[in-house]
């Protein structure tokens, strides 16, 4: 494509060297070697892009665009714009000829849940015929082969590249998961979102949102109309039992799908509801057709609930059958590292899950107290990560203390702080909690394997906070680290 085709739409300071010149590929990674290419110079939070054109020119780039003018051969062309990251989703968007255009592409947002949502919709698609692709922070895939990122949420080039690839396999439907992070960093602009999913909000990221209103205003921007031409959008499905989720729906210009499990006042409802560890089961109803059909599921918890209705709003939307959404739920069995079940004996077990708010903590905790056998324990295993959101911490060390029987409190992805000052604030919870059934130890493998040495008839043991991830992150490195192998060695011993 001719790089003056690429400009279309760009606001550009200045541009030197020729617009004529066949531009074969964007990159933002200068050890890519890709001839024929544009660098996109991202001005990120550890790297500049800037600080690596040289590199980027020597493996093949003709073109960079850039924030400022760079001392580089006139040969190349500079094209110099205010904000790189604002402006590499319209370079993508022309590149790739906005690729989202040619299937139905859902978009879930939220605090908790994202991941569940997305594998139910996905499973419930795949059982109407409908050829998929997936984003979510467990796993990618297009028409279920596994597609690997370089970044837990990827960059608008990524997912671009992504989408094209779905194009060209002729899927039917797409959903994905749409952090805070994705929204705010241009990562998910122009992508043409056609289903717009609110699961709810709590405490996260505020390390670097700062503060709740702020997170919140971020997750609502797709939702407003004055964003429409970015994001794209038809129909939003939205939690209304959430207060952030009730403003949104009042403040959204799109047809507005709305679900709850207090009332029947919202589009979907859940009723007669049946929960236990085994697994759900629920009347759903719809208020338009006063239609009324049964759920099942091996899922359990009032949480994975909501995240049900979620995926109904969604496929309804669509026009997928009932009997489709019956069967794609029913045989959903679960996604790795949430509410993840592990057989420890006859009658105790090990939970695996992502819980790493205090709401995903308190959500999880709360289920296991309701669904737990007589006499059974909850011994709670977790950590919190280091260099983010330092104020969770003691909340989270509240919660499990109000809601476990035991804590073992440990290290999650310490990176650069040292894991015995945030094993200190999440005591302070504990404290604040007055419950002294409490250990400390940093070593996550050795506060897991205490814990499931302690257990005896019918305790649960939760493990949580890092869930699927296969890694735990130091300060200058990042070693293997599975909560699942840790506990299948313990069983195997």
């Amino acid at each position: 494509m001719k790089l003056i085709k690429l400009l279309k739409d760009i606001k550009f300071k200045k541009i030197y060297g020729s617009v004529d010149i066949e531009v074969k590929d964007i990159s933002i990674n200068s050890k890519n070697k890709i001839p024929g290419s544009i660098f996109v110079a991202i001005v990120g939070f550890k790297h500049n892009g800037h600080d690596f054109i040289s590199e980027a020119i020597d493996m093949g780039a003709v073109a960079v665009l850039v924030q400022k003018k760079v001392n580089i051969s006139s040969t190349v062309t500079q094209v110099i714009v205010d904000d790189c990251r604002k402006s590499i989703p319209i370079l993508c968007r022309n590149f790739f000829q906005s690729p989202g255009k040619s299937f139905k592409l859902a978009g879930v947002t939220g605090t908790n849940g994202k991941t569940t949502t997305c594998f139910l919709i996905n499973s419930i698609l795949n059982d109407a015929g409908l050829k998929t692709s997936m984003i979510t922070t467990v796993e990618s895939h297009i028409m279920n082969k596994l597609v690997s990122f370089d970044r837990t949420t990827p960059e608008s080039l990524d997912l671009n590249r992504f989408f094209f690839k779905s194009k060209a396999k002729n899927i039917d439907a797409a959903c994905m998961e749409v952090s805070s992070h994705s929204i705010d960093l241009h990562r998910i602009d122009y992508l043409n979102f056609d289903y717009l999913v609110f699961t709810n909000l709590s405490q996260d990221h505020l390390d670097y949102h700062k503060n709740i209103n702020n997170y919140f205003n971020v997750k609502k921007k797709i939702f407003l109309e004055k964003y429409r031409y970015i994001y794209g959008g038809k129909s939003a499905v939205i939690n209304i039992d959430d207060s952030h989720g009730l403003k949104i729906a009042k403040a959204t210009d799109l047809n507005t799908i709305s679900y709850s499990l207090k009332s029947n006042h919202a589009d979907i409802w859940a009723e007669n509801i049946k929960n236990s560890i085994s697994g759900i089961e629920m009347d759903v109803c719809r208020a338009n057709n006063r239609q009324q059909f049964k759920i099942t599921s091996p899922l359990c918890g009032y949480f994975n609930i909501y995240n049900i209705l979620a995926a109904i709003g969604v496929c309804l939307e669509i026009g997928v059958s009932i009997k489709n959404i019956q069967s794609g739920i029913k045989y959903m069995y679960g996604v790795k590292g949430r509410f993840e079940k592990i057989v420890l004996g006859s009658s105790a077990a090990a939970v695996i899950d992502y819980a790493h708010t205090p709401d995903g903590l308190k959500n999880v905790l709360e289920t296991l107290r309701l669904i737990i056998k007589p006499g059974g324990r909850i011994i709670t295993v977790f950590g919190c990560g280091g260099d983010r959101d330092k104020k969770k911490r003691e909340i989270m060390g509240q919660i499990s203390g109000n809601l476990s029987d035991f804590v073992v409190i440990t290290s999650d992805n310490p990176r650069s702080e040292s894991p015995e000052s945030i094993t200190g604030m999440i005591e302070e919870g504990l404290i604040k909690a007055g419950n002294k059934n409490y250990i400390k130890q940093v070593d996550r493998k050795k506060a897991i394997t205490e814990a499931l040495n302690m257990v005896k008839e019918n305790d649960v043991v939760l493990i949580a906070g890092k869930g699927h991830e296969n890694y735990q992150e130091f300060k200058d490195y990042r070693i293997h680290f599975s909560d699942q192998e840790i506990v299948k060695d313990w069983i195997g011993k």
